[in-house]
């Protein structure tokens, strides 16, 4: 049994074939970084416009003022999408102001001082607020809004929904009972 020699063209690895092919493996890996570096960009863009929003409850007793605000403490701005208040099962698709005036008993003969409606589309620029309501300017009506916003805190059945987004289309939701943004997918 004869073997047989394998032969090895030795011209075949030229300087040029190989200069050439380095250049494209070269090619190939600056490739991979720009898209890498491209995705890093990206996602560093996006958290520059990241927008944040809280809802504050805030009271001034030597003022009797109340006062609920939606505050963007991030570095974009957030446009409303969804403004959404649960309530004993019911989901009313309206701001704080409209809901108390509707279904709070006894807030309709409040005197308020201040009050925004807030809707789809209304967009708060990165540390900006929305007064949704304020109310107050005497003893009685300040007593009586602590009472029945108390009262709404205090139902386990009170709730809201409210959605937002970045110039991106990220979308978020303010959690109701911890106040914090959450990322929705």
């Amino acid at each position: 049994m004869s073997l047989k020699k394998i032969k090895i063209n030795k011209g075949f690895w030229n300087s040029d074939k190989i200069f050439g092919l380095t250049a494209m493996l070269i090619s190939l890996v600056t490739l991979i970084i720009f898209v890498r570096q491209t995705n890093i960009m990206d996602d560093q863009s996006r958290r520059s416009v990241m927008p944040y929003l809280m809802i504050e409850l805030s009271e001034s007793g030597s003022e009797q003022l109340l006062k609920l605000d939606l505050v963007n403490h991030g570095v974009g701005p957030a446009i409303i999408e969804k403004v959404q208040i649960n309530h004993k099962g019911e989901e009313y698709p309206m701001d704080f102001y409209t809901f108390l005036m509707a279904k709070a008993p006894g807030m309709d003969t409040l005197e308020f001082v201040n009050y925004s409606t807030i809707y789809k589309g209304v967009a708060i620029p990165a540390g900006g607020r929305i007064n949704a309501f304020s109310v107050g300017s005497n003893e009685a009506d300040y007593l009586a809004s602590l009472k029945i916003l108390g009262d709404l805190q205090a139902d386990p059945s009170f709730g809201f929904d409210i959605r937002y987004k970045s110039i991106y289309e990220d979308f978020w939701k303010i959690h109701p009972e911890t106040g914090i943004p959450i990322k929705l997918d």
